[in-house]
């Protein structure tokens, strides 16, 4: 894939999501002033936070796709580590928030209207936040963007809380009110969960933490298998959205030629593009 196609890609998902979740606000905005729904209200804030981190997320992903330049050579792709930081905060606003109203209506329990509508709403929510999982999943598995994963879990607590809060309304339905905060509760727990897992994701970015080690382990077998490559040693990696950062010494025979040496440092930046075709590659050779 060329770069231009995998900034399309990023780009079309960031806006899927945003416009994904203002039809969904409006749609809850909805459902909740019929029914005053605790667990539909916890919907609805979950897709303010979600418009609010889409958001952050599109701008990002834009800044994270410019080139390198003078002042940053190394390319922009941490803003993307730095977006799902943001969007943690977002969520972690709306857990709170949902927290305190939950505690209200656990204390006071309360008829709700209007639930077919809203069960209509819901699953609506439901099915759209499949669709969209769905392609981000595929935009992620074709171009590694980490803003697209942080974005794409999520959603897929989206698709949890607003099957949850189905099962709610219907409760309601047959005059089970208790279930509706609880219900609730248990959405901002999955808020909560979200946080601690984007956040994680995003430092590991943020601190240049190696590419995992069973990766590692192909990238220095791709290296042994090269001709001429006697070993390798201080290999150094980290991820930074979609590009790998990559650093090794080669052991090579010190009595060929620097052409000869120079051939087969070619090769082995070819053997792992062909793994890794975004990463950057920097070859240090040691005759032996």
């Amino acid at each position: 894939m060329t770069a231009a196609n995998h900034a399309v890609l990023i780009k079309r998902a960031a806006t899927a999501s945003i416009v994904t979740a203002v039809t969904l606000m409006l749609a809850k905005v909805f459902a909740w002033s019929v029914s005053d729904s605790a667990s539909v209200l916890s919907s609805l804030l979950d897709s303010l936070m979600d418009i609010a981190a889409s958001l952050v997320n599109y701008f990002a992903v834009r800044y994270a796709l410019m080139p390198a330049d003078d002042d940053h050579p190394f390319g922009h792709t941490k803003a993307e580590g730095l977006a799902a930081l943001v969007q943690s905060a977002f969520i972690l606003g709306s857990a709170t928030f949902l927290l305190l109203h939950v505690v209200d209506r656990l204390l006071r329990p309360r008829e709700l209207a209007a639930l077919e509508e809203s069960i209509a709403v819901m699953l609506f929510s439901v099915v759209a936040t499949i669709a969209l999982v769905i392609y981000q999943r595929w935009v992620y598995r074709q171009t590694q963007s980490l803003a697209i994963k942080a974005d794409s879990a999520h959603y897929y607590g989206d698709i949890l809380t607003s099957a949850a809060v189905v099962v709610a309304l219907l409760a309601a339905h047959w005059e089970i009110y208790w279930l509706d905060p609880v219900v609730a509760l248990g959405i901002a727990a999955v808020l909560l969960h979200s946080v601690y897992g984007i956040v994680t994701d995003a430092l590991e970015v943020l601190m240049d933490k190696a590419i995992p080690e069973e990766e590692e382990e192909e990238l220095k077998a791709l290296i042994a298998a090269c001709d001429g490559v006697r070993g390798v040693h201080d290999l150094k990696t980290r991820q930074a959205g979609a590009i790998q950062f990559i650093q090794l010494h080669l052991d090579l025979d010190g009595q060929q030629t620097l052409e000869a040496a120079h051939a087969i440092g070619d090769r082995v930046e070819k053997a792992i593009l062909s793994r890794f075709p975004r990463a950057e590659i920097l070859v240090h050779h040691d005759p032996v």
